[in-house]
């Protein structure tokens, strides 16, 4: 297995590096999570366990469970209090 500095300033077929399209991505996420905030909408994100938490607007994160059916959720825990969270970074 490489490493990915070995691989992230190669040309891709779109002729675009790794790099490039990851900064295009993380981008677009950031733009999503920003616009989703000034509409009032948290929004979810999951790690690899497959918990569900919430990214509010004001830095803040909370572990939730999601009911799909219903469309619902219920906050389990707050996690990083106001402006500690993973995505605070983005909030204004």
């Amino acid at each position: 297995m490489c490493k990915y500095s070995e691989i992230e300033n190669m040309m891709l077929p779109n002729g675009l590096t790794l790099n490039e399209v990851n900064d295009t991505v993380r981008r677009e996420v950031e733009r999503i999570y920003q616009e989703s905030w000034l509409q009032g909408v948290s929004v979810p994100f999951f790690d690899e366990k497959g918990n569900t938490y919430l990214a509010n607007s004001d830095g803040s994160e909370d572990l939730v469970s999601l009911n799909r059916q219903t469309r619902t959720y219920r906050v389990v825990k707050r996690i990083a209090q106001p402006g500690q969270g993973r995505y605070a970074y983005l909030a204004k």
